[in-house]
């Protein structure tokens, strides 16, 4: 192996590779079926709102311990404790926590884009356009072949994994992160031009505002932002570790939150209005995407570009996710068995491809749990680490290497007192009113 670490090449290498962790079926599909189910603008605005007010903190946390460090999740907060005071053995062990999540989140994940595989397939042949009923297409496309598509997704991604961070990852997500929003863009300017796409608008933008004194509504914003924008104590450090000192952690945190949410939003306003316009029902979980935006691709003029157009977007969307998610293990592996990228790579591949075909039909709540519980306290985890555990002096010292801005103190405060007291009190509901 190489003694020279492989770092991301670029300042944009780097925020695009982060914004592509970021942006994935969580921006896609959920969470246009969450503000469907949670009252449209309501969820929009807690959404920002938790985004900006805790997410970005968070962004900075995590990128900033993984350059501390060096490390992804294991060595991460081996380092941090061994700095801070000392013993270090509890570190590692900690850090097998978030590891742990996220492979749990591979195994759900690398079903959902076998079927966007499937799909993008279908769509570029011609049979998921032509086919009659597209709830019997779909069932068949989950069905037991799913099996076959679920190993070429994994062996897609880990082939552009076996790259390496500059060669693989980074050269990946500068080349499908313009084109996934190019191809939203092209979307959402085709519907609207749907006849009745005007409802969709009013109830993204300006219906039932109520729901916002609703606690679920705020809940389930914050583990989608946490969800949307990475924030999980693993995906983020270890890009993080990658990241060059000269790198502005601020300026790049800003920019993954701001191109995270546009990709939440224009997700939506390429499949809400779509979805008021032909009266279908936005409260419909998988099949929002895999169902209702087919049936409605079938009856609009140059219906079929657009379904193709649109699995391309989502299947790039998803991959870029699914490398990050991926790489999580990949850099576990080799910082604890000290092993090479390759071998890292063959062994997280033919384990997520064997746990994934088994997983396959029972993941239904999943997101859900991950949602709602395991993410959120992974998030607080790496919190408390980057703003309670590390000496604030080493911590600002961090952030402000590459930024010209001198970095005040207020940035721990804001982490400490908002981000992670906050968090609690909301995990703390999390328990014990959300099933």
């Amino acid at each position: 192996m190489s003694s020279v670490k492989d770092l991301f090449s670029s300042k944009w290498g780097f925020i695009l590779s982060a914004a592509g962790s970021s942006i994935g079926m969580g921006s896609i599909w959920l969470f246009p079926y969450r503000v469907g189910e949670l009252g449209g603008a309501a969820f929009l605005i807690s959404y920002i709102v938790c985004v900006f007010l805790l997410g970005l903190i968070a962004v900075i946390g995590e990128i900033t311990l993984g350059r501390l460090t060096g490390k992804g999740p294991l060595g991460a907060f081996k380092k941090a404790l061994r700095i801070s005071c000392g013993y270090y053995k509890a570190g590692e062990f900690i850090g097998w926590i978030p590891v742990t999540v996220v492979f749990i989140i591979a195994l759900g994940y690398a079903i959902v884009v076998a079927w966007v595989l499937r799909f993008l397939v279908g769509a570029i042949m011609g049979s998921a356009f032509i086919a009659f009923d597209s709830v019997r297409y779909f069932k068949a496309i989950i069905g037991d072949n799913i099996s076959f598509w679920i190993i070429w997704t994994l062996l897609i991604t880990g082939f552009i994994i076996i790259g390496g961070v500059e060669k693989g990852i980074e050269k990946v997500n500068k080349f499908m992160m313009p084109v996934f929003f190019i191809l939203f863009v092209l979307l959402v300017i085709r519907v609207a031009f749907l006849p009745g796409a005007i409802n969709g608008y009013k109830f993204l933008f300006v219906s039932k505002l109520s729901a916002l004194f609703n606690a679920r509504t705020w809940i389930l914003a914050l583990g989608q932002s946490f969800y949307s924008l990475s924030i999980m104590g693993s995906i983020l450090i270890v890009y993080g570790s990658y990241a060059r000192k000269s790198e502005d952690i601020i300026y790049s945190a800003k920019n993954v939150a701001v191109l995270s949410t546009l990709a939440s939003i224009l997700a939506s306003l390429a499949i809400i209005p779509a979805v008021f316009s032909f009266g279908k029902n936005l409260n419909s979980g998988p099949s929002l995407m895999f169902i209702t935006m087919p049936d409605i691709f079938k009856t609009i003029p140059f219906g079929r570009l657009c379904m193709g157009i649109f699995f391309i977007a989502v299947f790039f969307a998803a991959i870029t996710s699914l490398i990050s998610i991926l790489e999580v293990i990949i850099e576990s592996l080799i910082y604890k068995f000290k092993t090479s990228r390759l071998m890292a790579v063959i062994v997280t591949i033919v384990i997520s491809s064997i746990f994934s075909v088994l997983a396959n039909g029972h993941i239904d709540g999943l997101m859900d749990i991950l949602q709602i519980h395991l993410v959120p306290f992974c998030a607080l985890m790496s919190g408390v680490f980057v703003f309670w555990i590390l000496p604030s002096k080493r911590v600002i010292k961090e952030i402000q290497s590459g930024r010209s801005k001198i970095v005040r103190e207020w940035i721990i405060f804001i982490g400490r007192y908002v981000f992670c007291s906050l968090v609690v009190v909301i995990y703390i509901f999390n328990l014990l009113y959300i099933k």
